[in-house]
């Protein structure tokens, strides 16, 4: 009695496994029939091909623009001011007159002087005669000879004197503001004007680390005036000869035109500076980059057919931006195609069309060189 119980329930059981088997079976291929009257999931992407450009890394760094010359002119004798022929902010021709003090007793002292010399000259011309008539020793001719030379040796020191009163310029250059005025007083060693030489060109001086490759001369920096995004090729002039002591930085000159960059000097200035060789790159869009913690990559559309295309992800190094394109180290080449606007929705092996509001193109962006700021005070 109770095998037969036993045997109905295993049969109940096994007829329901059978039941229940046969149901899933027919749902699957329910499912595989609708799913091969379904299409294949795909999207539509923008593309452009990968482009290369010409990259080179630069770093920017502060310059300062110095004075092509610079002097500050002092009195040597004290004096009151009779003459004053440099008014502030004006341009100086060289040997010409800035400055006169009086000088009227070196005058006096002038007329004194030369008259005792006609007087000396007069009494050698005499004493040479005596002498040759035998009347007068030779000693009185060479003291007479002398007396002649001291005389000429008291006026250069007068005409000396007065040459220092008058101040001229050594250079043409620009005179810096100042208070003199006609009939001021200066003692002896002050300060009297200030001269900035004027030139054809403009010096902009600059420091970069000691890690980064020399310079040399005739290399090509950019000058970038602050506030402004313009920049001016300049040359390289000089490097000193030496690293600073207290920073480790190597100092350099760089030289442009006054005519395509007039600066005052002092000012501050942007100064970029190539630090590696140049080379060729690849470049793509930002937006064909897809990012996760795995790494970067980007979509390569492979032809499949009917106009549709399949999408490969390939994993890539990026090196630096620019606006909105990145550099690629590796990882793609120039002339692959790759999706850009909706690369985001994209898996690998999707199928993709393209948008025909946007043609496939080579992707022809001028990049500008990127820097990095450095700061090289000492």
């Amino acid at each position: 009695m109770n095998i037969t119980k036993w045997l109905l329930v295993i049969i109940i059981l096994a007829a329901t496994i059978f039941g229940l088997h046969s149901y899933k079976s027919s749902l699957q291929q329910a499912a595989k029939a609708q799913a091969a009257n379904m299409p294949e999931p795909a999207a539509t992407v923008t593309a452009v091909k990968v482009s290369t450009v010409s990259y080179q890394k630069h770093i920017k760094v502060s310059g300062e623009v110095q004075a092509f010359k610079f002097l500050m002119i002092n009195n040597e004798l004290a004096g009151q001011i009779i003459r004053l022929n440099a008014a502030s902010g004006s341009v100086v021709k060289k040997g010409q007159v800035l400055l006169e003090l009086d000088h009227r007793d070196e005058d006096a002292r002038l007329m004194a002087a030369q008259a005792t010399l006609m007087l000396e000259q007069q009494t050698l011309a005499r004493n040479i005669k005596l002498h040759q008539n035998r009347t007068i020793s030779e000693e009185q001719v060479d003291q007479a000879r002398a007396a002649v030379q001291i005389a000429q040796a008291d006026i250069s020191v007068i005409k000396t004197a007065i040459d220092k009163k008058i101040l001229t310029a050594p250079f043409t250059a620009k005179v810096g503001i100042h208070t003199l005025e006609i009939g001021q007083y200066l003692d002896i060693n002050s300060q009297v004007l200030e001269l900035v030489g004027v030139n054809d060109f403009t010096w902009v001086d600059f420091n970069l680390p000691q890690f980064y490759q020399e310079l040399s001369l005739a290399s090509i920096v950019k000058i970038s005036p602050m506030n402004q995004t313009a920049e001016y090729e300049a040359n390289i002039i000089a490097v000193d000869p030496q690293l600073s002591r207290i920073s480790r930085h190597l100092k350099y000159r760089a030289q442009i035109p006054s005519a395509t960059l007039a600066l005052k000097p002092n000012t501050l200035v942007s100064v970029i500076v190539p630090i590696a060789q140049q080379k060729t790159l690849a470049s793509v869009p930002d937006l064909a980059i897809k990012r996760d913690a795995l790494g970067n990559y980007v979509f390569v559309l492979e032809p499949a057919g009917e106009g549709s295309y399949r999408a490969q992800q390939v994993a890539v190094e990026l090196g630096e931006r620019q606006g909105s394109q990145v550099m690629i180290l590796s990882g793609v080449e120039a002339g692959q195609l790759i999706a850009n606007k909706g690369a985001f929705k994209l898996f690998p092996g999707m199928k993709v069309y393209l948008a025909s509001e946007s043609a496939t193109e080579k992707s022809n962006v001028a990049v500008k060189t990127p820097a990095a700021d450095v700061s090289t005070k000492e």
